[in-house]
């Protein structure tokens, strides 16, 4: 179902939204029914690649662009195996026969405006990850703390498959990575200030026949052994808007006071589908802490990989 044509999605993209709301499945209330079992397995990098400077790309330049993502999926260095763990579709239409580059529309540039705090974070968590001396090393996701299933959502090999399940005063989304569930109270008053947490308060309100999702009191970033602690205050809005009864729209905005120096917003669609969503118990515990760690001895104990040799 995913790879067929996205008509409702193309139409939504080239502004015709709210022309084809009447068809959509409701609840006995009146409101858009969102319930089932969705998935988006698009291969459309989150930021636009190097190289690429128009949002969408058609004929031979799309089908080049996808083989160029298909073959990092491969080369890339990845703990998962990409026959196994892959299951990317394709890339994510747009109007007039198209294909996007990104799933972030703004900045125009298709790439998050990263502060420098960012840049330097980011190669201190590199650089973190090359030692792993103690499980703390690790990251919340690696040690099974945490999950994808919280604010924004994102197309990851782990979460490409959602549910949702809906009543007059509660919206769940259930992430197979990790068996995460995120409750959003409907119409329900936010959460004192002091209350920060790693998921978010996330609260939600119907804008006509859009659902409206706004996350606040996310607890900031772990600075770690090599950074110093900084202030940071994250909100994220999300808007899902079912555009017919096998496809949503789903678009975030996302600000960052430490990370970003605008608001990132992404848009891609979330299509309905009769997978069945399975178990996903992560390492279970974390036994297989130990054995990550003798991997990283191991790969400290081999030499250097010689440089290329560059042309003159």
């Amino acid at each position: 179902m995913l790879a067929r044509t996205l008509l409702g999605l193309v139409v939504l993209m080239s502004g015709s939204a709210h022309a084809q709301t009447a068809s959509i499945p409701r609840t006995p209330a009146g409101k858009p029914d969102f319930q089932g079992v969705w998935e988006s397995r698009w291969l459309t990098p989150f930021e636009r690649p190097d190289g690429t400077t128009t949002p969408t790309v058609s004929g031979e330049d799309a089908k080049k662009l996808e083989a160029d993502l298909r073959t990092k999926l491969v080369t890339g260095e990845s703990a998962l195996h990409p026959e196994d763990d892959y299951d990317f579709t394709g890339l994510l239409p747009a109007p007039d026969g198209a294909y996007r580059t990104s799933l972030i529309i703004e900045p125009a540039d298709g790439k998050r405006a990263r502060t420098q705090l960012a840049k330097d974070f980011s190669a201190a968590v590199r650089k973190r990850s090359q030692q792993l001396y103690d499980p703390e090393d690790f990251t919340a996701d690696t040690r099974c703390l945490a999950a994808s299933g919280r604010a924004p959502l994102s197309v990851t090999p782990g979460s490409m498959f959602r549910q949702i399940v809906q009543t007059p005063d509660q919206f769940v989304i259930y992430t197979e990575d990790q068996m995460a569930s995120r409750i959003v109270g409907i119409g329900a008053t936010p959460l004192p200030p002091a209350m920060l947490s790693l998921s978010g308060n996330s609260v939600g309100r119907w804008d006509g026949d859009v659902f409206v999702v706004e996350t606040a009191l996310i607890r900031p970033t772990a600075p770690g052994p090599d950074f110093q602690a900084f202030d940071q205050q994250r909100h994220v809005v999300e808007r899902f808007q079912l555009i017919s009864p096998n496809e949503v729209s789903y678009e975030y905005v996302q600000e960052d006071t430490a990370m970003l120096s605008a608001p990132v917003r992404v848009q891609y669609a979330l299509m309905k589908t009769e997978h069945q969503i399975f178990e996903s118990a992560c390492h279970e515990g974390n036994y297989s802490l130990s054995n990550m760690l003798r991997g990283a001895r191991i790969a400290e104990a081999r030499p250097p990989k010689p440089k290329a040799k560059t042309k003159n």
